[in-house]
């Protein structure tokens, strides 16, 4: 995925997440410890179904051989990224 593809989404999502703090619904938007937890762990077992596992040395492996890149496919991200669920942010 290219990185401009990427961005409209991602500017979107986060203005959504300004938003919350512009209604006065909160002050600070934070993501939950269980919600990134949980991401992190999906997203590290779907790595290993991915071309960057086979072997290779890559400056996008982390320090565990894991890519630090998103595993699934564009139209994943753009539907996760059209609408931030809050039950997986701390609003305060």
């Amino acid at each position: 995925m290219a990185v401009t593809m990427s961005v409209p989404a991602e500017k979107s999502y986060i203005l959504q997440l300004i938003d919350q703090i512009r209604s006065g619904a909160c002050r600070e938007v934070s993501a939950t410890r269980d919600a990134t937890d949980a991401l992190e762990a999906e997203r590290t077992e779907a790595a290993q179904n991915t071309v960057w596992v086979t072997g290779c040395r890559s400056w996008y492996l982390d320090d565990r051989g894991i890519p630090a890149v998103w595993p699934w496919s564009f139209e994943r991200f753009r539907t996760v990224m059209r609408q931030p669920e809050l039950a997986s942010f701390e609003l305060r």
